[in-house]
């Protein structure tokens, strides 16, 4: 694999991503894996992991959220694909920000919180973007699955789908 400007580069064969989680149905991680190889096809081969318990250090007591820096650090390290997204059932926060769906690491890993998603629609939309940030896509302002939602009513007003400017960068990764 090469890395070239923002965007994962493959030689032909797919990128591996695994799925874990915690407190999650086995009928909602499937249905990720679904969307995640819809959206991402020929570029993802997704597989479904197995259930990782919370660590207790990423629990912040006072704000009585998990600290996605510390989980992410978690799972990274404990990942045997390429990348790996962990869909947990915990509130979720990073420095600067009250509250997130998920986090996102280039080339790496993400954890995506369901606590606040009100259905499955949603939770596939945040899997979607968090996964397109591990792939080297960024925030986009069309009308996109990576906009940026820094509320319930964002993440409910933005596409499951990719706009073809993102789309088109994608194929990037692939070529």
């Amino acid at each position: 694999m090469k890395n070239s400007s923002r965007f994962l580069m493959l030689d032909s064969k797919p990128f591996n991503l695994e799925i874990f989680y915690s407190q999650t149905s086995n009928k909602e991680i499937q249905l990720i894996q679904k969307a995640l190889t819809t959206t991402y096809e020929n570029i993802l081969n997704v597989t479904i992991g197995k259930e990782l318990a919370l660590i207790k250090e990423a629990y912040d007591s006072q704000r009585e959220q998990c600290n996605a820096d510390i989980l992410l650090g978690y799972l990274i390290k404990r990942k045997k694909k390429d990348a790996a997204i962990w869909v947990i059932n915990k509130d979720l926060y990073c420095r600067g920000m009250n509250f997130i769906f998920g986090y996102a690491l280039y080339h790496a890993g993400a954890v995506l919180s369901t606590y606040r998603l009100s259905s499955q629609e949603l939770i596939e939309k945040e899997a979607v973007h968090e996964v397109g940030h591990i792939l080297g896509l960024r925030h986009c302002r069309n009308h996109c699955v990576m906009q940026f939602s820094n509320s319930l009513l964002e993440a409910k007003m933005k596409p499951l789908y990719l706009c073809e400017d993102c789309k088109r960068k994608t194929t990037m990764i692939k070529s």
